[in-house]
């Protein structure tokens, strides 16, 4: 089925003259017209689940603590939208996109990747939505088990709005991370597409690129490559410090967020649960000098997102500090900072994955 999805979608894809790629630009998704032709390696994904946290939400690989940024997702997707919130179509429209309750991904295809008659500008913008809906559900909030979710409707319809769902995207990814690692299924939820390419990148398993583009993603070369599983791991497993790329070169903005007042974590709201992001974790990647966190931090787990506080969620998002690169910026580590990741790495996120709430790991004098 994942196959075939991706068959017909392709030759929709192709099918779609320049003008309603054009008219489609609005969504902010055309990236996914070059990234969605990259094949994915499960082999590698899976490997590199066995190396993430599900409490602190972060890889640590050669005992260097990594994730995935909103800055990282936003630049790989091409986005110039920096406000996050929660596609024209009614609520009869969309009832017909809806079966037991969930979206018919592979009726919209059906039903939709015909260009039909290009005069009539009611079906080609419903059309659009509905291309919008199957790059949605199937490249950036796949669902890690059981069907699409209706709410991606609302996305969609944010999009043509002028607003993002790259948020979102981070913590659906993030989410089904945890899942997995917990196996609780064997299916990545969020946008493997877009961890995959970030991971290679900061992993240096294809060479670096002086400025980012989707389109020029294909002629970079793959460094590293493996033909399943266990090779990835053990090649993880001996990963060295100095193989992390701190320093991304496609990562050029004004600011990073790195951090809350009076708080630890930021909320990520996802289609169903909120998930909490701690960027102290991986202050390195926001060019900065790493810090080792307070005693008896207690890291706050995922839940069920509610209505009536996604308000005040979003603009706890948006009011996130922020900022600039730090000019001193030094990829080495203080011992202090060294000693504290060798102990992270002894507990191991086996552990840390029993700890609902809590992690007593903390600053260690020398």
């Amino acid at each position: 089925m994942e196959a075939f999805l991706v068959e017909n979608l392709t030759a929709w894809f192709t099918s779609l003259d320049g003008s309603e790629k054009l008219n489609f630009r609005g969504f902010g998704l055309n990236a996914l017209f070059t990234l969605s032709r990259t094949p994915l390696h499960l082999h590698f994904l899976h490997a590199a689940v066995r190396f993430w946290n599900p409490v602190t939400h972060v890889f640590s690989f050669g005992g260097q603590e990594v994730c995935p940024t909103f800055e990282d997702f936003q630049v790989l997707m091409e986005s110039e939208c920096h406000e996050e919130r929660i596609c024209g179509l009614t609520a009869h429209d969309a009832r017909s996109l809806i079966c037991n309750g969930e979206l018919d991904i592979l009726g919209l295809i059906h039903r939709f990747s015909d260009a039909g008659d290009r005069s009539n500008h009611y079906w080609q913008g419903f059309r659009q939505h509905a291309l919008c809906l199957c790059l949605l559900s199937h490249f950036l909030l796949s669902p890690g088990f059981g069907g699409f979710s209706i709410r991606l409707i609302e996305v969609a319809q944010g999009l043509k709005e002028g607003k993002g769902c790259i948020a979102m995207t981070l913590a659906e990814t993030l989410i089904g991370l945890d899942s997995i690692y917990r196996r609780e299924t064997t299916r990545f939820a969020g946008s493997p597409l877009l961890l995959q390419v970030w991971l290679m990148d900061k992993l240096q398993v294809v060479d670096s690129c002086p400025a980012y583009s989707a389109r020029g993603y294909f002629f970079r070369q793959r460094l590293v490559d493996a033909p399943d599983e266990k090779w990835w791991l053990d090649w993880m497993c001996n990963l060295s410090a100095d193989r992390i790329v701190w320093r991304c070169p496609r990562l050029n903005l004004p600011a990073m967020s790195y951090s809350m007042s009076r708080l630890i974590g930021i909320h990520l709201i996802g289609l169903t649960h909120c998930v909490f992001y701690f960027p102290f974790r991986f202050l390195r990647q926001f060019s900065h000098d790493q810090i080792c966190p307070l005693e008896g931090i207690e890291y706050p787990a995922a839940f069920p997102v509610r209505g009536v506080q996604l308000a005040r969620y979003a603009t706890a998002w948006r009011t996130r500090e922020l900022l600039a690169p730090a000019p001193t910026f030094s990829c080495i580590l203080f011992d202090e900072c060294l000693d504290w990741l060798n102990e992270e790495a002894q507990v191991g996120p086996s552990l840390a994955s029993e700890a609902s709430t809590s992690s007593g790991r903390g600053r260690r004098d020398t």
